[in-house]
């Protein structure tokens, strides 16, 4: 499934930062890949434990937490040295990132907090993560991040982000909330092709939502519509709006278009 998502407004994939490598503290949680050359038997991708080492087999236990990537590579090239192997060469990098988390909440398929993968970890690569959109309609979301001290909400147009669209695809950073809201809806009823939900985008004008129902038919009487909101009833004149004399009508969610049946 391709993922319509994130439109941040301002805010560029290259302000978001992942975990540096080089100088990323290890923790709990974390996975690092180590590999012992010409020892395929010791070589692999082990978990940090809750207490901040790893167990390299047939190599023992070796404590990693607080460790860049250079200093956990020399830790092990000491131990497999001093218990192991005459002059073990080692190579070590980060595989994820499990004590740099963010969380997926709402509409997708597995919510859940998730960790940082090596690289860049975007918004649509969480969504894959997260086993795509619970509901394929979806069209926004946010991402909730604290900024020295403050709140940033980030608006999300997952439309712009299934178009190809790469400054839409906002790099995430540690603690960071990707949140999906429930799809929301307006109601078209009354003389058009197929009456019904519609699911509501930002910005969704009252033409644009009869459009997708199938336009009026041709016993609608245009200038008579109106919208219910609430327990507000809002007169549309269609027929003036369809020729330009009136300016067309933005919707809110939940809004309901009527389009009675002309007495003719």
């Amino acid at each position: 499934m391709v993922f319509c998502l994130l439109m941040a407004l301002g805010v560029h994939a290259a302000e978001g930062t992942s975990p540096d490598v080089l100088t990323y503290p290890i923790g709990p949680g974390d996975e690092v890949r180590v590999d012992v050359v010409g020892e395929a038997d010791m070589s692999g991708v082990f978990r940090v434990s809750g207490d901040g080492a790893i167990d390299i087999p047939y190599g023992g236990r070796v404590p990693l937490a607080g460790l860049t990537v250079d200093e956990a590579k020399r830790a092990i090239t000491v131990h497999l040295g001093k218990n192991v192997l005459a002059r073990p060469q080692v190579v070590v990098d980060m595989e994820t990132y499990g004590s740099r988390t963010v969380n997926v909440t709402g509409g997708v398929t597995k919510p859940d907090s998730y960790a940082f993968e090596k690289g860049r970890t975007t918004v649509s690569d969480l969504l894959v993560r997260a086993g795509g959109l619970a509901d394929a309609s979806a069209t926004r979301a946010t991402i909730t991040r604290e900024v020295a001290g403050s709140t940033q909400v980030i608006r999300v147009d997952l439309e712009q982000i299934n178009a190809g669209n790469p400054e839409a695809d906002v790099e995430l950073r540690t603690g960071d909330r990707l949140h999906v809201p429930p799809v929301e809806s307006v109601f078209v009823d009354g003389q058009v092709q197929k009456p019904g939900a519609i699911s509501y985008r930002d910005g969704m004008t009252i033409t644009q939502a009869i459009t997708q129902a199938g336009s009026t038919l041709g016993t609608a009487r245009k200038t008579a519509a109106y919208i219910m909101r609430g327990d507000e009833r809002i007169p549309v004149n269609l027929k003036r709006i369809q020729s330009g004399e009136e300016a067309d009508i933005v919707l809110r969610p939940s809004d309901r278009v009527y389009i009675p049946e002309s007495a003719f």
